[in-house]
């Protein structure tokens, strides 16, 4: 062999930006003068420096080699052992290389860093936090993290509590800030807090945040909650209007005007039937002889007086469209009785003009006056099924007469119609 290296130190220890040196003595075994070149290998080839990096040597010369480690401080050089080798190559004879191998142990550095986004959250319930933890070290350790507020106004959620760093990574740490107490108006209340850090090397880190506190109730709640207010008692004062114009139900649909003319009264009148309307609509049913009566009736004058008035009568339709498949019961669609005298109900026309499938029930508001199935009501294609109540009702002004539908048909409404039929009561 044209050469010989011994490394006199094996073993090297070293600290993260600092320096270290050992020796390898090289001699010439060989009978000619010879060049020899020295090449470091291993991960600590990028700070580690040879001197002299060439050397010339008589036969049977010794010259001694130096190898300087200079780890930087960084993450990105671990702590620990690195294996390293010194090539010894001969120019004369290259077969006749040697390899010198040793070890170099890194010690350990530890530093973190943390920051905080946001530095300051504002909310009315509570603030949300990230705290970045960069471990700028050279080994991998855990870390506690830990909230607190002088004025003990808060309460905390940290999440992990003890995360492991990586060096030369960052790990994110979730905190909740939740105040102890909420109020319902007035200005933002900052509320400060400190966020620590604690490391392996017993140094807390502390960073600072803020919970920007803000009332439960928005600022314009109040001028928003007097404009809705002020328009539903626009919107109460124009129902009740409408109300007083033209009675409606609050129950069902209002009464539709029906386009079959009504049946004809108990006692003759002059003409043959009697108009129909969604409103009373009153059919003098005098003989012959002239009459005047008042209320809901209309005056109806022959050439002819008698002694006594003639009763009067008035017609009104109900019109129902109910759904088929709704639950909670029948479906109502009713009729209020305007102010004016009191009427008795003697009949009631029911008409089915869809031949629909189901039940009709009529009402005297909460009193069940009757029940058809609507498979009878014109099962024949007649003019409908007249109903006369057995308890004829008597209503009063503000009463309400109702159709209670339950629809039996598989898609389509029912659409049935009842034309009641009131005597006026003196």
């Amino acid at each position: 062999m044209a050469v010989s290296a011994v490394l006199r130190t094996t073993q090297v220890t070293v600290a993260p930006g600092g320096a270290a040196r050992c020796h390898v003595l090289i001699r010439n075994n060989s009978a000619v003068v010879d060049q020899f070149a020295f090449t470091v290998r291993g991960d600590v080839v990028d700070w580690t420096e040879v001197k002299p990096a060439r050397v010339n040597l008589m036969p049977q010369q010794e010259v001694g080699v130096e190898l300087t480690f200079t780890p930087p401080r960084s993450p990105g050089v671990l702590a620990g052992e690195h294996a390293f080798a010194l090539v010894v190559a001969s120019r004369e004879d290259p077969a006749g290389s040697v390899v010198q191998e040793g070890l170099l142990t890194l010690d350990q550095f530890t530093e973190v860093e943390a920051a905080v986004v946001p530095v300051t959250s504002t909310s009315r319930r509570t603030g949300k936090h990230t705290l970045a933890v960069d471990n700028l070290g050279n080994h991998s350790h855990g870390v506690e993290v830990s909230a607190t507020d002088a004025d003990s106004r808060l309460t905390f959620k940290v999440k992990p509590r003890a995360p492991l760093v990586e060096p030369g990574t960052a790990t994110f740490v979730r905190v909740v800030a939740k105040p102890k107490r909420y109020f319902w108006r007035g200005e933002n209340r900052l509320l400060p807090f400190t966020i620590r850090v604690l490391g392996p090397d017993g140094a807390p880190i502390e960073v600072e945040a803020a919970l920007d506190q803000a009332a439960l109730l928005p600022r314009r709640f109040v001028r928003l909650f007097a404009v809705l207010l002020a328009l539903m008692l626009l919107l109460v004062i124009l129902i009740t209007t409408i109300l007083r114009q033209r009675p409606l139900s609050l129950v069902g649909h209002a009464p539709v005007p029906s386009s079959t003319p009504a049946p004809p009264s108990t006692t003759p009148t002059p003409s043959s039937t009697a108009p129909t309307s969604s409103a009373p609509v009153p059919t003098p049913t005098a003989p012959a002889p002239p009459a005047r009566v008042g209320g809901a009736g209309s005056a109806a004058t022959t050439g002819r007086t008698t002694s006594a008035p003639a009763p009067v009568t008035t017609t009104f339709t109900i019109a129902a469209q109910a759904y088929p498949g709704v639950g909670g019961g029948p479906q109502l669609f009713s009729y209020v009785v305007p102010d004016g005298p009191r009427h008795r109900v003697t009949s009631v026309l029911l008409r089915n003009p869809a031949a629909d499938v189901g039940q009709v029930q009529i009402r005297h508001d909460r009193t069940v006056v009757g029940t058809v199935d609507l498979a009878a009501v014109d099962r024949d294609g007649g003019d409908g099924l007249l109903f006369r109540p057995d308890d004829p009702p008597l209503v009063a002004p503000g009463e309400s007469l109702v159709l209670a539908v339950s629809c039996g048909n598989a898609r389509d409404p029912c659409t049935p119609q009842g034309v009641f039929t009131a005597a006026l009561v003196r």
